[in-house]
């Protein structure tokens, strides 16, 4: 029987976990566990083992079990970071070998030993069973099965993506995407009233690392929609569906209020992805009896941040990876629209659909008919707030009306959508006396009580005097009343001789308007010479200065070595920059159609691939763990590159039509 020597070099050891003093525990336990990808494997089956250090601190030594019935075939990789299930926080630090048998039967890997605080810990041991090979397997006594649940007990799995991210012999690729990677939308509910709110949450699951980029959203036909803003770059949260964990990310999250009533259908949404598949490659070559010496040798391993997967495991001989393109869509969803009742509909209801309250308020009610008043109307609550129509208002003919002056207040990224709008009516007495404006109604209809309700305010009394330009609304054509002016035949006192011409006004600025066009001339012609002598360095230096502006932010992140923050506004700018000079809205942005409006102006090659490139660093770069200042300051230099670049191009090619 061999034995396999682990022997790990006290330096390398001390690079290796000095990154656990980056960890504390956020009013969590402490847990150090072992879990295995499989407890029952063939003798030439690899498999993986894991030793799992959540919300420790101070990790000073760790100490692997021995592993004298197996062979090690990979390891230990280096995972960390914080995964957070259902609200709760977990820090972890996770060590990952790759074993295979070297013999049939029945085996304990002891636990793990490492000095956490000051203090030793141990984490569980685990059985594992070794069956013959599948060429062997009609020699071998009948087994009875065992479940197989990797990484119990399945609280937090941070190597998922990585463990489904192996492509194993004999695997099928479509049957490992569709399992692994995948749309789904939420809605809140499927049958409601027309105008009630409905909230349709589309996500992405995904065990798998991939590179995902929206290609079609969905056109909410019948439907008045208000997005919620989210986080971007979106950012990853986990979900466990059917006893598994997912990375999920919320696509996007609307409000949508039917129009109509009907069977109406949500379209789906398209996500293009690479999907980045790793293989095992067989090497023939005999193994080096200590399977650590490569590891540590690797310049990879020195900077575990160079790599946002396994520290050193896409660097290792015995591995190779595989981009696949994989395009998904959303499955489409039917919504069932019910007509709000017909019967006993109040003749003051003009669509408000939800729980809302109003008020209604003058300004004054004492004044003249030289003076207006102010009644506002003020409607607040939840529901399709932004659909709302005035409530009814019956204003008496001695009052002339203006138009209302209309005031949102509507809650940013409410749910369900929630404000207020107000409505200010000037009204202007036409004559003296006492007057009444009767109360103000408002009706709405309530879906959760399945019945109209009015809300109704106090009636308006007014005392109006008489002005001094009062205003008369009926005139007298008595005798005497619509008697013609006589015609004055002598000349009027305005009337005036005109002067000489020379000692006019007029004349001297006539005669000298000549002379200051010339002089104006003069001037334009030399600055247009100027500007179009110096044309390249002009284009530049605006091309450079709005770039710069752009990633203001951006570059007191990279003085402050705020690697994520950076790469977060960097990736804000130059998207934020492509949504205003193609006039794109900021939700539509894809790389498609940034493709297609840039060859529309025929702006193509390097310009092009440069910005997807840099698009795809930023990207890379905020799921990766921590990048060098040297690599910030690269990105920023290529980003205001960029810019400039695309500024230049931009003013000079127009669009095709």
């Amino acid at each position: 029987m061999m034995v396999c020597q682990v022997k790990i070099r006290k330096w390398a050891l001390s690079l290796f976990f000095c990154l656990g003093t980056l960890f504390s525990a956020s009013a969590q336990d402490f847990r150090f566990t072992t879990n295995v990808s499989s407890t029952r494997v063939a003798q030439d089956e690899p498999f993986q083992l894991q030793f799992l250090l959540e919300n420790a601190s101070n990790i000073s030594s760790f100490q692997p079990p021995s592993f004298n019935d197996f062979e090690v075939l990979q390891g230990p990789s280096q995972m960390q970071g914080t995964s957070i299930v259902n609200g709760r926080r977990s820090d972890y630090l996770a060590l990952i070998y790759v074993l295979q048998p070297k013999r049939v039967g029945n085996f304990t890997l002891a636990g793990a030993t490492a000095r956490v605080n000051g203090e030793n810990k141990r984490s569980n041991p685990v059985t594992i069973e070794v069956i013959k090979s599948a060429h062997g397997a009609a020699s071998a006594p009948s087994q009875p099965p065992v479940s197989q649940q990797p990484f119990p007990p399945r609280r937090s799995s941070p190597d998922d993506e990585y463990t489904e991210g192996i492509l194993r012999k004999g695997e099928d690729v479509n049957a490992k995407l569709r399992k692994n990677i995948f749309l789904k939308v939420d809605v809140d509910k499927t049958n409601l009233y027309e105008g009630e709110q409905l909230t349709a949450t589309y996500k992405l699951y995904t065990r798998l690392p991939t590179n995902s980029s929206v290609t079609r959203v969905p056109a909410f036909k019948g439907f008045s929609a208000k997005d919620i803003e989210l986080p971007n770059p979106p950012q990853a949260s986990t979900e466990r569906l059917n006893g598994q964990l997912f990375k999920v990310f919320t696509i996007r999250k609307t409000l949508l209020f039917p129009l109509q009533s009907g069977a109406l259908e949500l379209d789906p949404v398209e996500v293009d992805n690479q999907v980045r598949l790793v293989k095992m490659v067989h090497n023939n070559q005999k193994r080096s009896r200590d399977p650590f010496e490569d590891i540590f040798n690797d310049p990879g391993f020195k900077d575990p941040f160079n790599d946002p997967f396994f520290d050193d495991f896409f660097n290792r001989p015995e591995v190779s990876y595989e981009d696949v393109p994989y395009k998904i869509q959303s499955t489409p969803v039917k919504i069932t629209v019910k007509p709000l009742p017909a019967d006993l509909k109040p003749a003051s209801f003009n669509g408000a659909v939800g729980n809302f309250n109003m008020t209604a308020a003058i300004d004054k009610t004492n004044l003249s008919t030289d003076d207006a008043l102010t009644l506002k109307i003020t409607v607040s609550g939840q529901g399709n707030v932004n659909l709302m129509n005035m409530p009814k208002v019956d204003i008496p003919n001695s009052f002339e009306k203006y138009d209302p002056k209309v005031t949102d207040n509507i809650e940013k990224n409410s749910n369900p959508l929630s404000g207020s709008r107000q409505y200010e009516i000037a009204l202007m007495p036409l004559e003296a006396g006492d007057q009444t404006i009767p109360p103000v109604e408002f009706s709405y209809f309530d879906p959760v009580a399945h019945a109209y309700k009015t809300i109704k305010s106090e009636p308006f009394n007014i005392h109006v005097t008489a002005g001094k330009q009062n205003k008369r609304d009926k005139q007298d054509f008595s005798v005497d009343k619509n008697v013609l002016i006589p015609v004055h035949r002598a000349p009027q006192h305005w009337t005036k001789d005109s002067g000489y011409l020379l000692g006019s006004l007029w004349y001297w600025i006539l005669l000298a308007l000549p002379l200051l066009a010339l002089v104006l001339g003069i001037i334009y012609r030399k600055r247009l010479t100027y500007q179009q002598n110096n044309m390249a360095l002009l284009k530049h230096r605006y091309a450079n200065k709005a770039a710069l502006k752009r990633l203001e932010l951006a570059a007191r992140y990279l003085k402050e070595g705020k690697d994520h923050a950076f790469y977060e506004e960097t990736s804000r700018a130059v998207w934020g920059y492509l949504s205003h000079k193609l006039q794109i809205p900021f939700a539509d942005l894809n790389k498609e159609l940034i493709q297609s409006k840039l060859s529309s102006r025929h702006i193509n090659g390097t310009n092009t691939q440069q910005l997807f490139e840099l698009l795809d660093n930023c990207e890379m770069a905020l799921y990766a763990p921590a990048q060098s200042n040297d690599k910030m300051q690269g990105t920023y230099q290529q980003a205001v590159k960029v810019i400039s670049q695309l500024e230049d191009e931009l003013k000079t090619k127009q669009p095709v039509v």
